[in-house]
């Protein structure tokens, strides 16, 4: 082969391949500009499950983790419970009959009042156990267990799935017998596993949300009006310029759950009038726009 070959053959593989992408159908990728807009993620209760009997323990873990993300996600709007526009449906997760989270019903819960996540988990156990060692004496140990998960509202799918597991050792040589029989060593042990767990939880529940783009949710449409559950408090304005996304088509995955399969960009929509929570926006190009659709900012 001769060097002259060499230039046409490189500029025939550049031409096939901007042709190849060229007749690739657009897929769901949500604007950029999206990230001017707050997003809404709302914190649900988690669900208690731990088998110490204690009453301390019904402290409230959630709101040591509430005021970690307020203080260190500085991007997104939490909606907590006792909150006005937290969701009366969401003071109890919905489940499926296996007794796992429906998360269609959470995904339309959420994308009714205009979330684009919702923060939930389990508060598996919570558990102390003694050992007595012939040179270490007398050693109590307290263990935690915490599960947190993260719902998105764009598809019903999971963006966090983990537990927390943190231990610690009670030193109950150092302890007066008055304090061995009081809660005094309990809570103590127990604020530093909660603050430790707390400390490593809010690290991926934060760094989880950044990585989600604003979208805004149909949850109307007549007669090439529709109405989005998301207003001024989140940026909106009239004017603004929305890309419509077809996201009604739904399948069924294991355990009987359901997902929204994200679809390609199908019009442009316009707001025309916008209060806090809502807006109502016409169809200005592309095809008709239903309840289940979602949008992005231009």
């Amino acid at each position: 082969m001769t060097r002259l070959h060499l230039p046409v053959l490189f500029f025939s593989a550049i031409l096939l391949l901007v042709q190849a992408c060229s007749s690739t159908p657009k897929t769901f990728q949500p604007s950029r500009s999206g990230m001017k807009l707050q997003k809404q993620i709302c914190i649900a209760r988690f669900e208690d499950k731990k088998r110490f009997d204690d009453a301390y323990l019904e402290q409230p873990f959630q709101d040591k983790l509430i005021e970690a993300l307020i203080r260190k996600c500085r991007i997104p709007a939490f909606i907590i419970p006792g909150q006005i526009g937290f969701p009366e449906a969401l003071e109890t997760l919905p489940r499926l009959e296996s007794g796992l989270v429906d998360n269609m019903a959470l995904m339309d819960i959420g994308r009714e009042h205009g979330f684009n996540a919702i923060v939930t988990g389990v508060i598996n156990d919570i558990r102390q156990s003694n050992e007595i060692g012939w040179l270490t004496g007398e050693r109590s140990y307290f263990q935690v267990t915490i599960t947190a998960e993260i719902y998105d509202t764009q598809t019903g799918a999971k963006l966090l799935d983990k537990t927390y597991l943190h231990e610690i050792e009670v030193d109950v040589t150092q302890a007066s017998e008055v304090e061995k029989e009081s809660e005094y060593f309990d809570i103590i042990a127990i604020e530093k596993l909660l603050k430790n767990i707390v400390a490593d939880m809010h690290t991926d529940i934060c760094d989880t949300i950044s990585k989600i783009p604003w979208q805004g949710f149909i949850i109307g449409a007549e007669e090439g009006t529709v109405i989005i559950s998301a207003g001024q408090k989140v940026g909106l304005k009239v004017g603004n310029r929305l890309n419509l996304y077809q996201n009604n088509q739904i399948i069924t995955g294991a355990f009987g759950n359901q997902y929204r399969i994200p679809g390609p960009v199908i019009g442009e929509l316009r707001l025309v009038s916008v209060s806090d929570d809502r807006s109502e926006a016409v169809l200005v190009n592309g095809k008709g726009a239903v309840t289940g659709n979602s949008v992005s900012l231009k």
